[in-house]
């Protein structure tokens, strides 16, 4: 399901990039908020997978990578939303 999440963001990024393609402000509102969820669940997904290694007998610089990149994912997610909220106040 990862895989196919993934794939799916690069074909929107890749539509958002299109030109020739129009968009409103209020789709890219909505799209900035699918990202931002999209980014906090890939946050949460890396901290059950740091759970998973700890659990495993993984502990270490392997769980603290993990726990580094979980932590920025949900800076990127938090900034993600702040982005979707003044999208949706440049569009009132």
């Amino acid at each position: 399901m990862a895989e196919q999440v993934g794939q799916a963001a690069l074909q929107l990024g890749a539509r958002l990039r299109d030109p020739g393609v129009p968009h409103s402000v209020s789709e890219i509102e909505q799209v900035t908020r699918g990202f931002a969820t999209t980014v906090d669940g890939m946050a949460e997904g890396l901290a059950g997978v740091n759970d998973w290694l700890r659990a495993a007998g993984h502990a270490g610089a392997l769980t603290g990578h993990a726990g580094a990149v979980g932590d920025r994912l949900a800076h990127v997610g938090r900034e993600l939303a702040r982005l979707a909220e003044a999208v949706a106040a440049a569009e009132r």
